[in-house]
């Protein structure tokens, strides 16, 4: 079956691509001598995770205990402070494979405990987020901690830029030391997002990275130069409804279909692909998308677009379609969607 001639809305992966992103970043995760732990929120899917890790993946990271309860990986971080109803269903994740937790206050540390349990400290590096604000802080937590379940810190980039990795570097620096002197040994430290990936010999004391993005890459990927258009390898197979507009058309294809996130600095929801006339998406209703174009459009013509933020897109979605060169090959089950307690 031609891919082109899915019922739309519709999300499409072409595995060509999958795989060279996957190969890529594994690649360049040794060259920068880290482990790669890869953050399988963005695509929530059993068969990616473990194409991850045949790779060469050295775990997998969560954001909820729910999509490690249905993903594979020996060796998982939940990368969230949790709260003490959660454990329980930690501890039973425990009894069979190696878990991390990312914690970065004390109530938290002292909650988290159990066999199996490991933990590490957050920092907050400047996005403003979560983590530790401060060495002495994150000191406190560590001591916490139960005893022997403490293996190290967690930070997150995010976006930041090089001078936020720079001073982000000094602090994790000052985080380490203070630990040190406290008697902790760090033997972990995760940070890494897509965004900051390619900036982690910037903070030389990493071991491990987490980004998740880069499965699939998004519009705010292109829009950051972080890829080109061939790496998007999630796209949304969508249709022309209406053209009664002038200057614009309807897609069958809303905030329903498309993550309500925007292009990072952009103010669209997606990037048409392969067009020589910019189509622009900039308004979703539930059902609808609102194209600004310059040029023809007709009714029932089908467009490819790749979504501004493809992780939150992925979960809007029961099922994705794949295959390569344009053919649907089969489908995956979105195993972990809604898994967000």
């Amino acid at each position: 079956m031609d891919a082109f001639d899915l019922d739309t809305p519709a999300l499409y992966v072409d595995l060509d691509a999958l795989e060279r992103n996957i190969a890529r970043m594994q690649q360049q995760s040794r060259a920068w001598g880290v482990g790669l732990r890869p953050h399988v929120k963005t695509h929530k899917i059993p068969e990616i995770a473990q194409m991850q890790l045949d790779a060469g993946a050295i775990g997998i990271t969560v954001a909820k205990v729910g999509e490690a309860e249905v993903l594979p990986g020996d060796d998982v971080l939940v990368a969230y402070p949790l709260l003490q109803a959660k454990l329980p269903r930690l501890r039973e994740l425990a009894k069979t494979r190696r878990v991390k937790v990312a914690v970065d206050s004390v109530d938290v540390a002292r909650d988290v405990h159990g066999e199996g349990i490991e933990t590490l400290v957050e920092i907050d590096v400047g996005v403003g987020r979560t983590g530790a604000q401060s060495p002495e802080q994150a000191v406190e937590i560590a001591q916490a901690c139960s005893d022997g379940n403490f293996r190290g810190i967690c930070y997150w980039p995010s976006w930041l830029d090089e001078a936020g990795f720079q001073a982000a570097c000094v602090k994790i620096d000052a985080v380490l030391d203070a630990l040190a002197a406290a008697g902790f040994e760090a033997t972990i430290v995760s940070g890494g997002s897509t965004p900051g990936a390619a900036k982690t010999p910037l903070i030389p004391r990493t071991t491990e990275i987490r980004p998740g993005t880069y499965v699939f890459y998004d519009a705010s990927s292109l829009a950051a130069k972080l890829c080109v258009e061939a790496d998007c390898a999630l796209r949304v197979l969508t249709t022309v409804v209406s053209t009664a507009v002038p200057g614009q058309c309807v897609i069958d294809a809303g905030s329903k279909t498309f993550s309500s996130d925007q292009t990072v600095g952009a103010g669209t929801f997606g990037h048409f692909v392969g067009r020589e006339r910019p189509w622009t998406l900039r308004k979703l209703n539930e059902e609808h998308g609102y194209v600004e174009i310059d040029g023809p459009a007709r009714v029932g013509e089908k467009v490819w677009v790749v979504p501004s933020h493809v992780c939150a897109t992925v979960n809007l979605h029961d099922e994705i379609s794949y295959g390569r060169r344009g053919r649907v090959e089969g489908s995956w089950k979105v195993a972990a969607r809604g898994r967000v307690r």
